[in-house]
């Protein structure tokens, strides 16, 4: 019997695809000035490759074994120097076994028609076990043994895990109910595919499982070395069998090991433009072999300093912003003229939409390439990335990629506690593993260092620390701290000749600044920017303060919230703000005098004592302690040493142990120190992570202008066979209208004004009321007009009575 990996790719008969072909149409005509020229093109394309269906041929278990082996041996060739003999010869076994459990007479008949019609109709009722757990318990362990000399049960235990739990099944399976199954359906089609006889199981072997999936087993210890072991060999099989089953053959792409073009870029970039090496570059150039904490000041150069010390080697490159690392991605692919880069995040795939030339190439491939990690380089939030921290089933491929990876972590006293803690159980694991990461950052609290030695990264030991902060004679700031509300005449009078940003510690602190001014404007330029616009708004709005600050001539007033701290590259002659952490104080200082253009006489920085966000954007305790150190640097030049002794009195360890900021750290690392593997499910963790609840809004005077696009496109969203580019065009357009509202302040009830069914929902008609979308209409007021540029956003509480609710 000719077995068979998975089911034969769906035929559309030339009925479906005259079907298919004139919906598509139709909604080509419905949406004519709506797509671009660039989405109709790939419609338009995607039609003919309907109409030019050629049927492809199924894949036999044979032919997807030895796929999988061929991506792994390639893989090898390249990367084979970050493993040792064992963890390959470990790998490539099961790669070449993880699917041989898929020769058993149920799934095939799941898989084959031909096969199901000769069934009897009992054994058609026959619920299959899962193919993983067969393919694990047909190997003994003196099998196993044979395979390399010194194996042991650990690795044994591991690989067999591995392979067990390849996919991520519920288990409620007994031993019995396994070697029942596999006499009856497995044993006779196993022996037929390897061509030895097999006439039996291990299944007793299902006790040397490193866990069980199911919520009755007992929760068994694992130490960290064999739980390591493990997530090397489940994430790399995952990531070998996610390749190819994506129908590509290489798991990593454009490699940049020998070639190192990036390097050569910048170092090319540097040479043209008559730039030496600063010292914080040439010390990252200098130490590519080591795990790195540099701190860095503004100006130092610490982008280029830590590509330079990927030297080539395959890294990630992580920000705390979506828009943080949208800015770095360009630098590099466009200041550096590198094109082996991609971008990892949740608004990704507009980006790759916007950024196509041409409609053959398929813009999901791109996303899909990114999500496998297959790039040379790839920017991405931590999110992304440290999910492997809740040892959630599925997550393990992150771990095991940055095995042979490098990690690169900017700005990392941005995150709060919770990402704090996450980070470094993380970058403890991957140092046990095999990988380099290096945290480059303007300013590294004591405390972090403390919480780091604590975890077993030790300075010397795991890492270097270098500290440039003394060696920058850039002088910046001068710092004037006032009480109470900001003084509005005085920031009007210093936005008639200078670029002034406002920085409020909330969104509505910000609409009700903006609105206060305005009123007394008079030809003065004036921009909000928040987190409270829609996407396409949001977008509009970080170009133009981007081109405002870089335009010599043009003065006035934006004010902003938080989202510029880390985020975009820009340069102010007065900053007026809120106080605040210190951690996010010297982040706002920076987009003041970024470039030390001036030395400052009279204070540039004017910090407003209003506890606006005390206790709630902010630890109480880490606010008072920050405004408390921070008089003793008033009117005084700032200097960047200055600002790293700041800082390190404000998060001294000893001095802190008893703040919630602390004490949380603390409770996090314990937690992920204790986590058992089946605790955390991986759509836990994409929820989980950031520890916020978010819901995607509509407002619904946008949906009225954008009404034909969402009834058309929740239309084809329903209809069956279409092509992910479409899909990814229609979500992207639609996304691009919306924004993330968290609610985790509110009542149960959630946000007045907010619908509680989704767009495309239907209902009472449960057939076809699954979610084409997760976008709920809002009757709050948004305020903004496109061609200004202006405007206060969403406004919280305050109902657009123009807007029809439905």
């Amino acid at each position: 019997m000719e077995l068979y990996a998975k089911s034969k790719a769906k035929q559309l008969s030339i009925k479906e695809v005259e079907a298919l072909k004139e919906t598509l149409e139709s909604f080509l005509d419905s949406l004519e000035g709506i797509l671009t020229p660039k989405e109709e093109q790939i419609i338009i394309q995607q039609i003919q490759k309907i109409q030019n269906q050629k049927e492809e041929k199924q894949k036999t278990l044979k032919e997807h074994e030895e796929d999988i082996v061929k991506c792994a041996e390639a893989f090898f060739r390249g990367y084979g120097k970050y493993f040792t003999e064992i963890e390959k010869i470990l790998i490539l076994q099961a790669c070449r076994q993880h699917d041989w459990g898929k020769a058993n007479l149920i799934f095939q008949s799941k898989v084959c028609r031909k096969v199901r019609d000769n069934l009897s109709e009992p054994e058609k009722k026959i619920s299959q076990i899962p193919h993983g757990f067969l393919s694990a318990v047909s190997i003994s362990y003196k099998e196993f043994q044979k395979l390399y000399e010194g194996l042991e049960k650990d690795d044994f235990k591991a690989f067999m895990t591995a392979i067990y739990y390849h996919h991520d099944r519920k288990d409620d399976f007994t031993q019995d109910d396994i070697k029942a199954y596999c006499q009856k359906y497995y044993l006779k089609y196993l022996s037929e595919y390897l061509k030895e006889e097999r006439d039996k199981v291990y299944s007793s072997q299902m006790r040397k499982l490193l866990f069980r999936n199911n919520m009755s087993s007992i929760k068994l210890d694992v130490k960290p070395s064999l739980w390591n072991k493990y997530v090397l060999l489940k994430g790399m099989l995952n990531k070998f069998d996610y390749t190819v089953s994506a129908g590509y053959e290489f798991a990593e792409e454009n490699s940049n090991l020998e070639e190192k073009r990036l390097v050569n870029n910048i170092n090319k970039n540097m040479k043209e433009q008559k730039f030496a090496l600063k010292p914080a570059q040439k010390f990252m150039q200098e130490n590519v072999n080591k795990n790195l904490v540099v701190i860095a000041p503004t100006g130092s150069g610490k982008t280029e300093a830590a590509l330079l010390w990927l030297n080539g080697e395959k890294g990630f490159y992580t920000l705390p912003l979506k828009v943080s690392a949208n800015d770095i991605y360009r630098r590099i692919k466009d200041d550096y003229n590198y094109k082996d880069v991609e971008l990892l995040h949740s608004d990704a795939m507009q980006k790759y939409l916007e950024e196509s030339t041409n409609a053959a190439d398929s813009i999901y491939q791109r996303y899909e390439k990114a999500k496998l990690l297959s790039n040379p380089l790839t920017i991405c939030t931590v999110d992304q990335l440290f999910k492997f921290v809740y040892r959630a089933l599925g997550t393990e491929i992150f771990a095991a990629t940055l095995k042979y990876s490098k990690v690169i972590l900017d700005e990392v006293q941005s995150y709060d506690p919770h990402i704090i803690a996450t980070i470094i159980t993380g970058l403890k694991q991957i140092t046990e593993m095999g990988g380099r990461f290096a945290i480059i950052t303007a300013t590294f609290p004591p405390v972090l260092k403390y919480f780091m030695e604590k975890c077993g990264l030790i300075q010397g030991e795991q890492y270097e620390f270098r500290d440039f902060s003394k060696e920058s004679d850039i002088i910046r700031h001068k710092v004037k701290i006032k009480s109470g509300e900001m003084n509005f005449d005085e920031i009007l009078e210093k936005g008639r000749d200078k670029k002034v940003l406002v920085i409020c510690n909330t969104v509505t602190k910000a609409q009700e600044v903006y609105e206060q001014i305005e009123s007394q404007l008079e030809e003065e330029d004036l921009h909000l920017l928040h987190s409270r616009y829609v996407k396409k708004d949001r977008l509009q709005l970080e170009k133009m303060i981007k081109n405002f600050s870089e335009n010599e001539e043009e003065c006035g007033i934006w004010i902003t919230t938080q989202i510029v701290e880390a985020s975009l590259d820009i340069d102010f002659d007065v900053l007026y703000t809120e106080m605040c952490t210190v951690d996010s104080l010297l982040q706002r200082m920076g987009r003041c005098n970024r470039k030390g253009r001036y030395i400052p006489e009279e204070p540039n920085v004017i910090v407003y004592d209003n506890a606006n966000g005390k206790g709630t954007v902010y630890y109480e305790d880490m606010y008072d302690r920050s405004l408390e150190k921070l008089y003793q640097y008033e009117d005084k030049i700032f200097t960047e040493e200055l600002k790293t002794e700041y800082i390190n009195a404000v998060y001294c360890t000893e001095e802190i142990k008893k703040t919630k900021y602390y004490e949380e750290i603390e409770y996090w690392l314990e937690h992920f120190s204790t986590i058992h593997p089946i605790e955390y499910t991986k759509e836990d963790v994409d929820k989980k992570f950031r520890n916020i609840h978010s819901i995607t809004v509509l407002p619904d005077t946008l949906y009225e202008e954008n009404q034909v696009l969402f009834e058309e496109g929740v239309n084809l969203l329903r209809t069956p066979n279409i092509n992910k580019d479409i899909k990814n065009i229609i979500t992207s357009k639609f996304s691009s209208l919306t924004l993330g509202l968290t609610y985790y302040r509110y009542k149960d009830n959630g946000l007045n004004g907010i619908d509680v069914t989704t767009i495309g929902s239907h209902g009472d008609d449960r057939k076809n009321n699954y979610p084409v979308t997760q976008i709920h209409r809002t009757s709050m007021k948004y305020d903004f007009d496109p061609d200004a540029g202006r405007g206060k956003g969403l406004i919280l509480g305050e109902i657009d009575d123009e807007a029809c609710i439905l």
